[in-house]
């Protein structure tokens, strides 16, 4: 079996499997005692069950499976039972002088934390603690036979749920941590996976896997059958046909990176030139969301780190969510959005679990965006008085450290946008947190022309219609407020006559002006403009 990407799990593997037989004499002179047990965990997909198979037959080890399946029964004491009969067909082959592995798959389900386990599963945890003890001969039961040629192996992607008697020293001696591939180890992958698909042409393996950022070994073989399954949806599989690079880009549109799933926002792509005006916020967060990943050796170069955190603040309906997923689109950034409605719950604990989990998967599917809309609603001020302000207060504090985490983790990047910013707690605010604070305001007239012109692009306008008065005609004018202009003009025209009209003229924008009023004024304004973050 030929694993690409795994190089280092392989070895430690290796380690466990062959190098008490390799280096038997040297460890006789050190004293060194290997360890018998190990633990792999790591998101799913990431190849920890093939790792194994793959060592253990390189290896020409026996290999045993115990999993919730194998041993599971309907009665008191079955599953326990078969565990012992799993050991011992172990120890009689190893008894034999054949290399033995107990491989114990998604070990979580089968030996949780005993202080929220069944009776049954408390008794299965038991049972395995004492076979881990006996395995290697090191208890007095298994006293009378030399050091068995026995290595138990553990998979699981949640380690924390596993038992922690289990995990102390002298049973799972060693963890090994699986992660996802980067993008060296995604290109390897890749590059196993194509050797026997029919490619138009060659492809550029370091750009493919560059974009499949957060794909499992999994999600990468998932990529490919969709590509073949596009190229034969379009007749490319008949006989002579091929796969392009075009079926790979419509491939990862259905197949996306299974760490993210349920998680991630789904949006259609926004490019820059979709928001009107604006033209200063843009290039800032051009710099500050697309420069570090795209110029990365720059940045090193001049030992500079990439932003934190960003906070939007301006007035609603200025566009700046569609910033975010402009930013996202831009970047290629894997984008993952909370708000208050899904961290707010009513058992204690949850919405900073929730915060937690949301920023673990930020970081397995980095490059990410953690987007916090409304951020006031989420985590206020710790000095209000108001209801809900000790949920607040905890949120607040949950943020507040995983962000200081952040720096161990390259390629996240946490955005908030909010209206209300002097609700939001000073600690937060600092530099170091949100280092960078943009004030997103309506847009100027040359910004108002170019929206009115990108809200209108699909509105079949009469050659009588002049933007660019309209354009002078609304200030304060929000983008939103704009968009509802656009509207309103179609519905005035749909009015006149709903049978035929065909186009929209100058005269029902002027309609949709009497109609659509800006909600902010000269001094609303000068209150957004003046908030400082100092």
């Amino acid at each position: 079996m030929q694993l690409a990407g795994m190089d280092a799990t392989l070895q430690a593997l290796r380690e466990a499997l062959s190098w008490p037989k390799l280096y038997k004499a040297v460890a006789e002179q050190l004293g060194v005692e290997w360890p018998n047990a190990l633990l792999l965990h790591g998101p799913p997909g990431c190849g920890k069950t093939a790792a194994v198979h793959a060592v253990a037959a390189e290896c020409g080890a026996v290999l045993h499976e115990v999993s919730v399946a194998t041993i599971g029964g309907a009665f008191a004491g079955q599953a326990e039972r078969r565990l012992r009969e799993a050991f011992a067909t172990a120890r009689e082959e190893a008894e034999a002088g054949r290399p033995v592995v107990i491989f114990v798959d998604e070990i979580d389900a089968l030996c949780p934390r005993r202080d929220s386990a069944r009776s049954h599963e408390a008794r299965i945890v038991a049972q395995l603690l004492t076979l881990l003890d006996g395995a290697a001969g090191r208890n007095a039961i298994s006293a009378r036979y030399p050091r068995l040629d026995i290595v138990i192996v553990a998979a699981t992607s949640r380690p924390n749920a596993v038992d922690p008697a289990l995990r102390r020293p002298g049973r799972f001696d060693v963890e090994i941590m699986v992660p996802p591939p980067d993008a060296t180890a995604r290109a390897s992958i890749l590059q196993v996976l194509i050797q026997h698909l029919p490619l138009h042409e060659p492809l550029d393996l370091t750009q493919l896997a560059s974009d499949c950022h957060g794909y499992t070994g999994a999600d990468l073989g998932a990529l490919c059958r969709e590509a073949a399954m596009n190229a034969a949806s379009k007749g490319a599989a008949s006989v002579g046909g091929t796969i392009s690079a075009g079926d790979f880009v419509a491939a990862m549109k259905r197949v996306g990176p299974s760490l993210a799933r349920g998680a991630t926002a789904p949006f259609e792509a926004v490019s820059w030139n979709d928001i009107g005006g604006l033209w200063s916020v843009k290039q800032r967060l051009k710099q500050a969301v697309e420069w570090p990943l795209r110029h990365a050796d720059a940045f090193r170069r001049l030992a500079l780190s990439p932003p934190r955190g960003i906070l939007l603040h301006g007035p609603p309906g200025c566009c700046k969510t569609t910033l975010v997923r402009a930013a996202a689109s831009a970047s290629g950034a894997t984008l993952i959005c909370l708000s208050g409605t899904q961290l707010y719950s009513m058992y204690v604990g949850q919405g900073e679990a929730l915060l937690r989990d949301s920023f673990k998967r930020a970081r397995l599917v980095a490059p990410s965006i953690l987007f916090l809309d409304e951020v006031d609603s989420i985590v206020g001020k710790r000095s209000s008085h108001e209801r809900g302000a000790d949920l607040s207060a905890r949120l607040l504090t949950s943020l507040l450290s995983e962000m200081d985490g952040l720096e161990r983790a390259e390629g996240i990047l946490v955005m908030g946008a909010t209206n209300r910013p002097q609700a939001l707690d000073a600690a937060l605010t600092r530099p170091g947190r949100f280092d960078l604070t943009l004030y997103v305001p309506p847009p100027d007239e040359q910004g108002r022309l170019q929206a009115l012109r990108i809200h209108s692009r699909t509105i079949p306008l009469a050659p009588d219609v002049d933007l660019s008065y309209i354009a002078t005609c609304t200030g304060c004018f929000t983008g939103a407020e704009l968009a509802a202009v656009c509207r309103e003009a179609a519905l005035a025209a749909l009015r006149e006559d709903v049978i035929q009209a065909s186009e929209v003229h100058h005269c029902h924008f002027l309609k949709a002006l009497h109609t659509v009023q800006p909600q902010l004024s000269a001094s609303d304004l000068a209150k957004f403009e003046s908030w400082s973050t100092v």
